[in-house]
């Protein structure tokens, strides 16, 4: 859960300072990022409570596939050229990061 936290603390810096008006961008960087990932996020957010709350290898599968989607849902802002070199690798860093970690997350 950490992590999860530290990931979303470092998207929600990214975001604030990305997707310049003028950038040739993707579609996705044209808009407020918060806004695209906003049902990913809270889709992994009621999935972490029903897995605290009830803990078993169902809630664990849901809460892995919420997290695995919402990281999918930030993969495209990699692309966008307003990110320096620097926060795109980080950002890439942190999603591989929390991938490697949900991967044993229901290996009980």
């Amino acid at each position: 859960m950490k992590q999860f936290l530290v990931l979303l603390l470092f998207v929600l810096v990214i975001g604030m300072n990305s997707c310049k008006k003028d950038a040739v961008d993707p579609a996705i960087c044209s808009q407020v990022w918060a806004t695209e990932v906003v049902d990913e996020l809270n889709a992994v957010s009621a999935a972490a409570n029903a897995y605290a709350s009830n803990p078993n290898h169902e809630t664990c599968v849901a809460y892995k596939d919420a997290y695995q989607d919402y990281l999918d849902a930030l993969k495209p802002f990699l692309k966008c050229t307003s990110y320096t070199p620097q926060q795109k690798a980080e950002l890439q860093d942190a999603i591989d990061q929390a991938e490697a970690d949900i991967e044993t997350l229901c290996d009980e």
